[in-house]
């Protein structure tokens, strides 16, 4: 049958319909994925600027507007990740992992929302369940996503969650498996600090020099190499300066307040940004760098300075805390046996990984464990009359006894690892003031003349440190002291009222 020239036409308009039909479809669908990308382009932008509120916007649009595009679970990701390192919010990372989790769960993005997965478990808490929980996600990424770019990632994870449990042996283990495979990933500069606070911890000093100078080599200019030099500091000071030399000397500069005296300081504190606040008996002031008054808050007779998760200031007053130093804190106390509250007499406060208060109660000779919401938990502690404390990234917990004038560590659930007797081996503290650790976990006991550090489990004496009277530096009635970020030494002595840094 011949086909007539009109059914002809007819073919031919209906093919070009169809197949512009099909061009503009996939010209949309183009135009749509390209616009989710650059979206997430400009989500990135804003949270890389620290505009987290437009960043969200940008995020949360791509949820909405375009699910199914290729970058909806890249979206997610960065809000969960936000919740957790910015936010603060275990609990709201936790929801959107598992939504990545259920809508996405053979994206690329599939394999860290397992290593975030991992992370929030460790902070949602710090007990051996939750420390098994983290490390198996950490784990499970290599076996499911082999290859992917959350491999090295999830090594590294794993290796600080065996750390911070306090599986040193495996954590050196799982960081050097890290450091051998992935060489240039930024990972293996983490890992390579993890590593050298494990050894140090293990008593290899050495060895943790060397890691500290391969972060250097391998990734100049970096803020890790920058924390690699500050590190190696502090362990040039203890391990290879000493004994020949004193640990430490004095830098030339001293904070003083108006008058050239700082008046009726409590106590001393250096934040993260290395700056040193002096709390008197009205106020907490913040000296800059170079030594200059940055700022003030108001504070009536603060006992102690403590710093949150977050790095925010916590003053302790006899009664009570307060946030930032402006915000009281309401604190439910523990009963009496006739159920009345007990009444605190606070000396210090510091605050574990799960954001717990841990508080010294001279009244009750013990350390208390607090909510972050201020609901009394527990008895850390009994039988200690703590007048300073600090705590480290272990949650382990050094505590100064007034009476007894002896240091005792515990552990995150408050055993006792060691307690550091008034007199031993070598020294004696004749009538020590305050106490601080490093981020190796050193000891550091400020006895008014003299400065003594031991190691990080107390077992051993590395190092006393005095300056001669009359020259230049000389502390001899010293009563608060701080560390900054490399391990230099902030000293508060009521003889000249003014703190004196030591490097």
């Amino acid at each position: 049958m011949t086909t007539s020239f009109r059914d002809r036409s007819r073919a031919c308009v209906a093919a070009t319909l169809a197949g512009a039909c099909l061009a503009a479809a996939t010209v949309g669908a183009q135009s749509t994925e390209d616009f989710a990308r650059r979206r997430l382009d400009s989500g990135r932008a804003f949270f890389k600027a620290h505009n987290y509120t437009e960043g969200l916007k940008d995020f949360e649009a791509i949820l909405q507007s375009y699910p199914t595009s290729s970058v909806a679970d890249d979206a997610l990701l960065e809000i969960a990740t936000y919740q957790l390192d910015v936010a603060r919010d275990p609990a709201a990372a936790d929801a959107r992992v598992k939504e990545l989790n259920t809508k996405y769960p053979t994206s690329d993005a599939a394999a860290m929302a397992l290593v975030l997965a991992g992370r929030v478990a460790l902070a949602m808490g710090r007990t051996a369940e939750q420390f098994n929980a983290a490390i198996a996600s950490f784990d499970r990424v290599a076996r499911l996503f082999p290859g992917s770019e959350a491999v090295p990632a999830s090594m590294y994870f794993g290796g600080e969650a065996a750390r911070l449990s306090g599986r040193r042996d495996d954590a050196i283990q799982r960081f050097g498996q890290l450091i051998i495979q992935y060489p240039t990933s930024p990972w293996t500069a983490n890992a390579l600090l993890s590593s050298a606070v494990s050894l140090t911890r293990a008593g290899q000093p050495g060895r943790a020099i060397e890691q500290l100078q391969r972060v250097r080599n391998q990734f100049p200019g970096t803020p890790e190499a920058a924390t690699a030099l500050a590190w190696n500091s502090v362990l040039y000071r203890l391990y290879l300066r000493a004994p020949a030399q004193p640990a430490f000397a004095f830098s030339g500069r001293t904070i003083t307040g108006p008058g050239g005296k700082l008046k009726d300081v409590a106590d001393i504190a250096v934040d993260g940004e290395d700056n040193v606040l002096v709390a008197s008996n009205s106020a907490v002031t913040v000296y800059g760098s170079k030594g200059t008054q940055v700022s003030a808050v108001p504070v009536q007779e603060p006992r102690a300075l403590a710093f949150d998760r977050l790095g925010k200031l916590i003053t302790v007053q006899e009664i009570g805390l307060r946030l930032e130093g402006k915000t009281p804190l309401s604190l439910v106390p523990p009963a009496t046996n006739d159920g009345k509250a007990r009444q605190l007499k606070l000396e210090d406060c510091v605050v574990n990984a799960s954001g717990d208060f841990l508080l010294a109660d001279r009244e009750a000779k013990s350390i208390l464990r607090f909510t972050p919401q201020g609901r009394y938990l527990s008895d850390f502690a009994k039988n200690i009359d703590a007048r300073r404390m600090d705590i480290n990234d272990l949650d382990e917990v050094v505590a100064l006894d007034s009476e007894t004038k002896s240091v005792t560590l515990f552990d995150r659930d408050g055993k006792i690892l060691k307690q550091i007797p008034a007199k031993g081996t070598s020294y004696q503290l004749k009538n020590p003031s305050d106490i601080a650790l490093d981020h190796f976990g050193h000891i550091y006991v400020l006895d008014r003349a003299a400065v003594l550090v031991f190691s990080n489990d107390g077992s051993k004496l590395l190092n006393t440190f005095t300056v001669p009277e009359k020259t230049p530096g000389a502390f001899g009635n010293a009563n608060a002291l701080a560390l900054d970020s490399a391990g230099r030494l902030y000293v508060f002595d009521e003889r000249t009222d003014s703190v004196k840094v030591y490097r």
